[in-house]
């Protein structure tokens, strides 16, 4: 199972290309397009955040007379830098020299490009058969609380670092000071370990110093999540890429108070799937990479007819069966609805929600591979379906995060959501 990073236009001109190269991904090569809500902002760490969950990259560069797009551009440097493998697809009017040679690339017409079916499905063939199958999952050295690397608080007066720290720490983040961490020797392995464990990093880009250009560097090397932040409002910005890339304005003149920036760039960041209008899509998402995964990399023959979506904000483009279509739709199994029925007597859904979040934060803490994090958001849906008192739906979603799920709870001890688990997974 390979989940693939998309770069692409999402102008109306582009949509016909779009979905050809959709159609070659998913149909043709049987890889899966990352799910990533549409959000009305974007900055550097959702890309990054997003990039990590992937295997590789496929960027389709359509033609433009101002140029080709800045955002594409950039994620395919984030695809660089993080040494994810790259394909890009290029429209035969852009000049050659937009790309590193290195890069593998294709070229399309804008209006013959069906015609060149056969090489675009080689191209993308190469691309999968070098991420391997199946493509090995991130290793991660331990697993614990998730963690926030801090550079530049030294450049901060007392009251602005101790805002950043409180907000750090109480949105559920180890908080780590990395110009604290001694640099000096390299056999000693705490900067190693510091930079392996971190999830995202929080850069005030005002301090100039050694220790934090070292930091600064070493981040960016390793294609860490970064939200930045300025406190100058004679911040240096560029026009050479787009200004969502670059730091933020806060506390200062008529920008926004730091809190507030903080909240809006790890809101972006963290990415909430778990919002109403996104449930349906999440359940099917992840029903769809389960059934892809437990295959062993092998598909069935009619594995495609029976759930292919291309979801794109409301619009949704269904072949075979499928439960429920569109942002209205609701459908229940018969099968959930009569295993919550033996459940019901005994399953308090107000303290199953909240054994569920405790389940959930655990198995947060543990995820080591991308089944693991699908396992998490499986228990997140089932912890929102039993607050709206939704008991087939709970059984639904834990029947999704599988065997691992009942083993987290076992661990912590949440003897409701061990129950629902049992019932669910038949156990």
């Amino acid at each position: 199972m390979h989940i693939i990073y998309w770069a692409h236009s999402y102008r109306d001109e582009d949509a016909d290309i779009n979905d050809h190269f959709a159609g070659l991904i998913e149909e043709g090569e049987r890889m899966f397009m990352n799910l990533d809500p549409p959000s009305d902002s974007v900055n550097e760490s959702k890309l990054n955040q997003n990039l990590r969950s992937c295997d590789g990259m496929v960027a389709v560069l359509p033609w433009r007379a101002t140029g080709p797009s800045k955002y594409i551009l950039f994620e395919i440097g984030l695809s660089l830098r993080a040494r994810k493998p790259v394909i890009a697809f290029l429209d035969d009017r852009l000049g050659g020299d937009v790309l590193p040679a290195r890069i593998l690339q294709r070229r399309f017409s804008h209006r013959t490009y069906f015609r060149q079916f056969r090489e675009h499905t080689h191209a993308l063939r190469a691309l999968k058969n070098y991420m391997g199958e199946p493509p090995p999952s991130r290793y991660q050295p331990r697993a614990g609380q998730r963690t926030c690397g801090s550079i530049g608080l030294a450049a901060l007066d007392s009251d602005t670092r101790k805002l950043a720290y409180r907000f750090v720490t109480e949105r559920g983040y180890l908080h780590a000071d990395l110009e604290k961490v001694d640099i000096a020797n390299p056999l000693t392995f705490h900067a190693v370990e510091y930079l392996a464990n971190l999830d995202v990093v929080l850069r005030f880009v005002d301090s100039r110093g050694p220790r934090s250009m070292y930091w600064a560097g070493a981040a960016s090397a390793a294609a860490l999540p970064s939200i930045t932040i300025t406190l100058d409002e004679n911040h240096p910005f560029t026009d050479r890429f787009p200004r969502e890339f670059q730091p933020r304005l806060a506390h200062v003149g008529s920008a926004p108070p730091l809190d507030e920036v903080l909240k809006t760039e790890f809101d972006l960041y963290e990415q909430d799937f778990l919002t109403l209008k996104h449930a349906d899509q999440i359940r099917r998402y992840t029903r769809m990479l389960l059934r892809a995964g437990g295959l062993d990399g092998h598909y069935e023959r009619n594995t495609r007819q029976q759930i292919t979506e291309v979801v794109m904000g409301d619009k949704y483009s269904v072949s075979g069966q499928a439960g429920a279509v569109g942002p209205q739709a609701h459908a229940h199994d018969m099968t959930f609805t009569q295993t919550w029925n033996q459940l019901e007597s005994k399953v308090d859904l107000a303290r199953l929600a909240d054994e569920l979040q405790r389940l959930r934060q655990a198995m947060e803490r543990e995820a080591s591979e991308p089944g693991h994090k699908l396992a998490a958001g499986a228990v997140a849906a089932a912890e929102q379906s039993a607050r709206q008192k939704d008991g087939p739906k709970v059984i639904e979603y834990l029947k999704s995060a599988g065997q691992w799920s009942f083993k987290i709870a076992e661990q912590i001890g949440v003897e409701v959501a061990k129950s629902a688990l049992k019932g669910a997974l038949g156990l």
